[in-house]
């Protein structure tokens, strides 16, 4: 790809057997890194990449975003695409990393053909680490086309060799996981919600994989003893998280709010009061404004906010309600220990609290907004009674629930 890592010494890096990119000499380039002080576009893309490459997958986001906000080319924004999916790919973000490539071929193909081969052949690696083989295979074979009338015989032969290695690339389960599901499991996206990240397997387990599931799996193991109902952990290696099947449906799936002992309202009011009156002192994950203003910047910065999924009466673009919400963010935050997401999706029957991997010391605001939005959507405005009541705030900031529910619409 055109700017690729050299100094004087030589390559930077090297191609393992996965065709991810590793460094040659560690040392030298954590070196050449410390010294670095990028300037402009390129500087910034090099240090960038030179940062992924030492495993520094934060500073490499960092560093990246601050080139794409330099671009000055259809050209230059793709190559900056490809290298943020390569950063969440090496960091275990495969859908984050699916959505970058995408976007690259797309408006390669249209705006800049110099880039496309770099752009199809990243994507085609990329679905074969995810075992999507047939089209892995088309793409790089398109690759190679490419590049073949383009007569670059390096080029060339790094797509020849990634046709060669295409059934060796899909990234297997880690042994106790591999152990735990059995040699053929069987998988299935169809299920409630059908939320992303998460599969059902062998119609037992749920399965995820990343950064997200490792945060999931830190938290589930901080919350185990203090007094909130979760799912049970079957098994956790590498990056790969098993939750045993608890057996219960969802409050969203209800028919009837009403239904039951215990209204949806009242019960997401009773176990969210539960939470919230965890000891901040004693949470180690910090969910406060700073932290997800500065993730939803990111958002926005790489595209990655869907704006077709915002709320109805929201017409703002995501660069707007980024600029709303630095311009009204509130002059203090009211902290306890929030979950992030939470919603009736996220809580079964008898009080089980599911997703917890955004969890963390945050304005309670966080949550409420998010409930409230979630009742008045899909129940009534009875819930919403029912749940403040459970809760216990009479008078709630409406300034503050608006204020949330616009933070949501980033992530």
């Amino acid at each position: 790809m055109p700017g690729q890592a050299v100094d004087r010494d030589g390559p930077l890096y090297r191609f393992d057997d996965r065709e991810r990119m590793i460094p040659v000499d560690p040392q030298r380039l954590a070196a050449r890194l410390a010294k670095a002080e990028p300037v402009d576009f390129a500087g910034f893309r090099q240090t960038g990449i030179e940062a992924m490459l030492l495993g520094r997958y934060d500073q490499a986001l960092d560093l990246l975003d601050q080139a794409l906000e330099l671009v000055d080319t259809e050209e230059r924004r793709i190559t900056v695409w490809i290298n943020l999916g390569d950063v969440y790919r090496y960091q275990g973000d495969a859908a984050t990393a699916e959505t970058l490539y995408r976007r690259a071929v797309e408006h390669a193909r249209v705006a800049a053909p110099d880039v496309l081969s770099f752009a199809v052949q990243h994507l085609g690696k990329a679905l074969a680490e995810q075992d999507q083989l047939t089209e892995a295979h088309e793409l790089l074979r398109e690759a190679l086309d490419l590049r073949t009338a383009e007569g670059d015989s390096e080029l060339i032969e790094s797509t020849r060799v990634a046709l060669e290695r295409l059934t060796a690339l899909p990234i297997p389960l880690p042994p106790k996981v591999a152990a735990l599901l059995g040699a053929a499991p069987t998988w299935s996206d169809e299920h409630e919600g059908k939320s992303g990240g998460v599969a059902f397997v062998n119609e037992t387990y749920w399965v995820k994989r990343g950064p997200k599931a490792v945060a999931e799996h830190e938290r589930l193991n901080w919350l185990r003893d203090r007094g909130i109902r979760l799912p049970e952990i079957a098994v956790f290696d590498g990056d790969v998280l098993v939750l045993a099947d608890a057996g219960a449906s969802s409050l969203a799936a209800r028919a009837d709010a009403g239904q039951g002992a215990t209204s949806v309202g009242a019960i997401l009011g009773a176990l969210l009061r539960r939470l919230h009156s965890i000891p901040i002192a004693e949470c180690p994950f910090d969910g406060r404004l700073d932290v997800v203003l500065a993730q939803a910047r990111r958002q926005v910065i790489e595209g990655l906010v869907d704006q077709d999924d915002f709320d109805a009466d929201n017409d703002l673009s995501p660069e707007d309600v980024l600029a709303r919400l630095l311009a009204e963010r509130p002059d203090h935050e009211d902290l306890v220990v929030a979950h992030g997401d939470f919603t009736s999706p996220n809580v079964l029957e008898g009080a089980i609290l599911l997703d917890v991997g955004a969890l963390g010391v945050a304005d309670r605001y966080r949550d409420l907004a998010l409930a409230v939005r979630d009742l008045r959507d899909h129940f009534d405005a009875d819930e919403v009674t029912a749940f403040f009541a459970a809760y216990g705030l009479t008078e709630p900031d409406h300034g503050r629930l608006e204020y949330y529910r616009l933070l949501d619409e980033l992530f």
